[in-house]
């Protein structure tokens, strides 16, 4: 899915953004990743630690100018080594509608953040 031939099955519009996040670890605490890009349905993100395919975390995500940060449940669907980390893909499981409406004015803004 993250090779530059793998032909795209995304059915949902993408915004490519580099945001400030963290992901909740049973094991180690918040841990602080980078999103790549964002979608209503799930995320791309970049992260020093390999996450576990199949496993679920929380996710919280600070958008510059947002007076609070989205918040999601989700589950990673790969996770592909790389020189400098890991690319890791996450499918939204469960979020807040403030977060949810977060992710939709990004979509939709004229004005993009990322």
């Amino acid at each position: 899915m993250s090779s530059p031939s793998a032909i795209e099955q995304r059915s949902y519009r993408r915004q490519y953004c580099s945001f400030d996040a963290k992901v909740l670890m049973d094991d180690v605490g918040p841990y602080s990743v980078i999103t790549v890009n964002v979608s209503l349905h799930g995320l791309g993100l970049f992260s020093q630690r390999r996450l576990v395919i199949g496993r679920n975390y929380a996710i919280a995500i600070e958008v510059p100018d947002s007076p609070r940060r989205i918040n999601a449940w989700g589950t990673v669907v790969y996770c592909d080594p790389t020189e400098a980390g890991f690319n890791a893909g996450v499918r939204f499981l469960d979020m807040d509608a403030y977060s949810k409406a977060c992710i939709d004015d990004l979509l939709t803004s004229h004005v993009s953040v990322c």
